[in-house]
């Protein structure tokens, strides 16, 4: 039977009330069923499936087609995943794919479950007593290592490839598969004398392996290169072992590494999942989104850790999940840390008490040891981002209702103020596509300084310093695109030439630099002072930046040393210029 018509059958068979029923909460309503969209956020349903047609529309968002186009959607699998679940539900067998790259994918995923099983063998045999010290110091049972597989690589890359070869592959199937490389006819495996962590997708198929060192040796982590079966920024570490756990409690714990996933499901906390080593991706947010409703992040509360929690913030709003974030104390720095040296009911209560990742955001900021004035944008920023990110009218306002008056009286800044703010940003990204280029401008002065060094720029004004400036000086994208521009324009076609080429919004605050920069050009006495008060902003700003650097705990003796001399020089720099 050709395929086409095999999916003619699948869809003949089933029902598809019944496969979307089990997403979306339907009741009958005539000859349809109507229920909630599952595609955007809604109060009244406008979701509608018709049984006798095998379609299903929302009214709402204009979501619309058959089964299979809702399990693509929806789970955010490939459609032959949906084929393949659909065809099972109604007793057919999927006809044999014969293409080539099926065939490739199928002989990837033999090398790689061989590879697994063979790391696992040398991890416990008499040769891999360095791996299986290394994982007891860390405190993984023999119990958990089998769980997730766990394996170490021998130093001689000879061994796995032997293996391989006894178990009939060929040279050329071990290169496709990225598990050995081969240089000078000699062979190299990137992960010799690591940890192995089997990476499976949702379905128990061994995809790729990550590996870490049991030394001091950088990088630390290393992934299995990218290839017909493996894309790190579309799978979850630990999510087979997890799906259970996540469907019946509709709640994920996310955390970035591999151990800190290990040793929670170690502790009878399943419902974890880790990104990879990388920051969260949206093809991950969709992941989750077929298993929960609720995201915990987990994350480092350094510098790094939280712009890679502002960035899961984002991605996991735009799906629809609400985002918690768990704060860990300050005296261990990972989830890994914290269940080896407390217990399991410890954790638990950090997660009854974990708080809505806005909320944390804001009053993570409002503690940083930064200006009133970066302090202030930055919220508006995050709390601007958020609101974008809801689909729904009543979430929006809620979210203006709850937080510019908390946002107002912390930082004795008027509400009117802040709603100005808001409504202006959020009107910015209502314009169209050509008009969308740049952020509206801030009403609380906290570009002016940046805004009137622009508009000396673009007044020509004979001084070294701002002359030499460059758009990486700046902060704001709109001006950092104006001085890309302004550096190669031909000075002899005037500023109004020059003006006549961006949009009304952009040209607005364009000129209103230019009105700045004439207020100090008028005194030009003033100008160096305005310079000053610039190079001492982005002095505090590296200081604060290096402030974050230090409070790692993994730095070593020199490089803390060498940040706190580095502090202490712009400290003294900071008091000279004061």
């Amino acid at each position: 039977m050709a395929l086409e018509d095999f999916v003619d059958d699948v869809k003949q068979r089933i029902n598809i009330v019944d496969i979307i029923s089990r997403y979306v909460n339907l009741r009958k309503s005539g000859k349809n069923y109507v229920g909630l969209c599952p595609f955007h956020q809604e109060k009244t349903p406008s979701f509608y499936v018709n049984p006798d047609k095998g379609l299903y529309h929302c009214f709402g968002c204009g979501a619309s087609g058959d089964v299979f186009s809702f399990l693509l959607n929806y789970r955010n699998i490939t459609f032959m995943e949906a084929l393949e679940e659909l065809a099972h539900e109604v007793g057919l067998e999927l006809p044999k794919r014969e293409d080539k790259r099926a065939s490739e994918e199928n002989i990837i995923l033999e090398i790689n479950k061989a590879v697994a099983n063979f790391y696992n063998l040398f991890l416990n045999s008499k040769y891999g007593a360095e791996g299986k010290l290394y994982l007891k110091k860390r405190n993984i049972s023999v119990e958990t290592q089998e769980k997730f597989l766990l394996g170490f690589a021998p130093k001689n890359p000879a061994l796995l490839f032997k293996y391989l070869q006894r178990k009939g592959f060929s040279e050329e199937d071990i290169i496709d598969a990225k598990v050995l490389y081969k240089v000078k006819d000699e062979w190299k495996d990137p992960f010799g004398g690591r940890i192995i962590f089997p990476i499976t997708n949702s379905r128990g198929k061994i995809i790729g392996f990550g590996a870490r060192t049991i030394t001091n040796e950088e990088p630390k982590y290393l992934n299995s290169s990218e290839n017909k079966v493996f894309n790190k920024s579309e799978n979850l570490y630990a999510l087979f072992q997890a799906k259970d756990s996540l469907k019946r409690e509709s709640e994920a714990i996310l955390v970035e590494g591999y151990m800190d996933a290990i040793s929670l499901h170690q502790a009878k906390i399943n419902n974890v999942v880790a990104s990879l080593g990388t920051s969260l991706t949206s093809s991950q947010a969709k992941l989750l989104r077929n298993y929960v409703k609720k995201v915990i992040l987990c994350y480092d509360q350094d510098y790094a850790g939280i712009q890679a929690g502002k960035r899961a913030l984002s991605l996991l709003e735009l799906e629809g999940l609400d985002v918690y974030w768990l704060s860990l104390p300050k005296e261990v720095k990972d989830p890994d840390e914290f269940i080896q040296k407390y217990s399991k009911d410890e954790f638990l209560k950090l997660i009854k008490e974990s708080k809505p990742s806005l909320d944390f955001l804001v009053e993570y900021t409002l503690n940083l040891p930064i200006t009133f004035q970066e302090k202030l944008e930055e919220i508006i920023e995050i709390l601007t981002s958020s609101i974008l990110r809801s689909k729904n009218i009543l979430v929006k306002q809620e979210k203006v209702k709850q937080y510019v008056p908390f946002i107002s009286s912390k930082l004795g800044v008027p509400e009117e103020g802040l709603q100005k703010e808001i409504q202006a940003r959020l009107f910015s990204e209502k314009l169209p596509a050509e008009k969308k280029k740049i952020q509206i401008t801030r009403y609380f002065g906290v570009s002016h300084t940046e805004e009137a060094l622009l508009g000396l720029i673009l007044l020509n004004v004979e001084d070294t310093y701002i002359k030499s400036m460059s758009p990486e000086d700046f902060s704001f994208p709109l001006y950092q695109e104006v001085l890309k521009k302004w550096r190669v324009w031909d000075k002899e076609k005037g500023l109004e030439d020059f003006l006549s080429q961006w949009d009304e919004e952009q040209r607005i605050l364009i000129e209103r630099a230019i009105s700045s920069g004439e207020e100090f050009k008028s005194q030009e006495e003033m100008i160096p002072f305005l310079w000053e008060h610039f190079q001492k902003l982005k002095i505090k700003k590296e200081i604060n930046k290096l402030l974050e650097e230090l409070s790692k705990e993994s730095l070593d003796h020199e490089k803390e040393k060498g940040i706190m001399e580095e502090i202490y020089f712009l400290r003294s720099l900071l008091e000279v210029k004061e």
